[in-house]
């Protein structure tokens, strides 16, 4: 019986270690981050789409940061 319970609840690592799809306003809100680290601060995406909305947010996000730098994903 004890053993039924310790392989419930195993942790598979694989399946979380595993490529995931792309989460495109994820990667966005870092590029944002990583623009205000480096000194650029032209978006990327048109305006008023949410790959440029999540830039934004990236690019605030660093500018109210204390370490921008030591916190770049």
């Amino acid at each position: 019986m004890v053993a039924n319970t310790v392989k419930e609840r195993r942790l598979d690592l694989m399946v979380l270690l595993s490529p995931q799809p792309v989460d495109e306003l994820w990667e966005g809100e870092k590029a944002g981050w990583r623009c205000f680290v480096m000194g650029n601060d032209n978006p990327s995406g048109r305006r008023g789409s949410r790959l440029r909305a999540a830039w934004q947010r990236g690019y605030n996000a660093a500018s109210r940061s204390r370490d921008p730098v030591g916190l770049m994903l």
